[in-house]
């Protein structure tokens, strides 16, 4: 990576297919604003939490270590990331999500920022010690896209994955898929899976978990999870 920190580099485009329809909420200046403001330590109850159990993660690797946070979103893991020490890549599908963390930093850590899609992201295998997979898994509607997902953070990512999920094994999945099917309303938790069809799909392509964490379990969807990475020769 040789980006510099004030800058946003933009992929070459690839005509294999992506997974920039799960981005199409967060193209606009106007949502990526929107998105900065729901995020804030005091609008999202889940903020305190999550900095505490990420930056638990983090410090599985000693100070100095690459992490990639892709999609970084407006950047909410940037001053935790420079706090344990490490260099970071933001990287997101939206260029105007990369321009909301660029303007609200830090970024003297920061090696670049990227646009670019996740389903082929443009680093070698191992390229980062970290990889951070944060509030997307959820989104992912079909197996294939969340095996391609996963396929390319163990590819990237030389020793642990950082990831959040939606449980379904809980009670608002259950009321909720109740309530659609009665009202017939659009469904909102297709991205939900059980905990062990992801330990399964991640075992399948040499993941190994260190944390399972459910933030209360069988009754909130929210879960988040480390994996430590195969090893790889040389």
């Amino acid at each position: 990576m040789n980006q510099t920190s004030d800058q946003t580099t933009e992929a070459r485009p690839d005509q294999r297919p992506g997974l920039g329809r799960y981005a199409k909420d967060w193209m606009s200046d106007e949502q990526a604003a929107r998105y900065v403001v729901s995020r804030r330590p005091d609008r999202y109850k889940h903020y305190d939490m999550e900095q505490k159990l990420v930056g638990k993660w983090l410090t599985l690797c000693a100070p100095g270590a690459t992490v990639l946070d892709f999609p970084c979103g407006t950047g909410r893991f940037s001053d935790l990331t420079r706090q344990c020490g490490h260099r970071l890549i933001r990287a997101d599908r939206s260029p105007a999500m990369l321009v909301q963390a660029r303007n609200h930093g830090p970024n003297e850590h920061v090696l670049g920022n990227l646009c670019c899609d996740l389903a082929h992201p443009p680093f070698p295998d191992g390229g980062v010690d970290i990889m951070i997979l944060w509030r997307i898994f959820h989104h992912l509607r079909s197996w294939d896209d969340r095996r391609v997902v996963l396929h390319q953070a163990a590819r990237v990512a030389g020793k642990y994955l950082i990831m959040s999920f939606y449980d379904r094994a809980c009670l608002t999945w259950w009321t909720q898929t109740i309530a659609q099917k009665c009202f017939r309303t659009r469904p909102k938790l297709g991205g939900a899976i059980r905990t062990s069809d992801l330990l399964d799909l991640t075992s399948d392509l040499g993941l190994s978990p260190v944390e399972i964490h459910h933030y209360r379990r069988f009754i909130s969807l929210n879960s988040a999870a480390c994996f430590r990475t195969s090893p790889r020769d040389g």
